[in-house]
């Protein structure tokens, strides 16, 4: 069985640098076998088409990413190292999947409504658990008690999503221009959000 995670996440590499180089509609499942030193029987034993295996990709890198928040952000004392440390990680993940959500843009069409679905609900899943943090933030006085952690959440999360295309379509912003532009945004937002 490990040996089949290992085959399979070696196919999903392949196709990152494929997608990557030629675009969703340019790639070729032949090219995507060739970088992993697999056949292209054996691609389609793990993957049913290009569609398929674009979105599995796209998953595989979105559920590192929450999983990554839920990782770090259960290490950050208080609500505003909790937040501050999403809008670092976003950053980072724009940043080093740059290539990949070029992609994705691209081949918006070829996703299916279901995928579409699933990743309105990642959004929900992650605007929910800002508002979480920001609740914490307001039991324990970080931020001001009258503050309406859904207007909050969606303001923060408003506020990473701005920076986006910044971050995916300008060659020149590299990370530390982008966490430093981050960070000042998040600082603008909080002063917002603690007490007067």
């Amino acid at each position: 069985m490990a040996e089949e995670k290992s085959k399979r996440d070696l196919i999903l590499d392949a196709a990152a640098v494929v997608f990557a180089k030629h675009g969703f509609h340019n790639a070729k499942m032949e090219e995507i076998a060739g970088e992993a030193g697999v056949g292209k029987g054996t691609l389609y034993e793990y993957f049913s088409s290009k569609q398929q295996l674009f979105q599995e990709l796209f998953v595989n890198g979105v559920e590192k990413f929450i999983n990554q928040i839920n990782t770090e952000t259960a290490k950050c004392p208080g609500a505003i190292s909790k937040l501050r440390k999403i809008a670092l990680l976003h950053c980072h993940h724009m940043i080093n999947s740059r290539d990949l959500t070029r992609v994705t843009m691209d081949g918006h069409g070829q996703l299916n409504s279901d995928f579409r679905r699933w990743i309105c609900e990642v959004q929900a899943q992650k605007t929910k658990l800002i508002k979480q943090i920001i609740e914490e933030g307001i039991a324990s006085g970080e931020f001001r008690p009258d503050l309406d952690s859904q207007a909050a959440a969606m303001a923060f999360s408003g506020a990473m999503a701005s920076i986006f295309h910044i971050a995916i379509f300008n060659d020149k912003m590299d990370e530390a221009s982008l966490a430093k532009q981050v960070e000042e945004i998040a600082d603008v937002i909080f002063k917002g959000m603690q007490k007067m």
